[in-house]
């Protein structure tokens, strides 16, 4: 992976903590955190209300599982 590619939060990201722990599909990852991770609702909620929570997958959708 080229530096800049990835998302800035890639590494403190819960989705791709999830996808780690195979909680989701590796699809998730490769659209938006490793792709046009500015397109990923997370990371439009982090930049207007300072944080996003971890059940909000990157199009927005809400997935209970991921709910710490």
């Amino acid at each position: 992976m080229v530096e800049g590619e990835s998302c800035i939060n890639y590494h403190e990201c819960p989705v791709v903590k999830a996808y780690e722990h195979g909680k989701i599909d590796g699809e998730w990852i490769r659209m938006y955190c490793e792709g046009n991770w500015k397109e990923c609702a997370r990371f439009q909620l982090d930049e207007i209300i300072g944080n996003s929570p971890d059940f909000v997958l990157p199009d927005g959708s809400v997935e209970e599982r991921l709910s710490r």
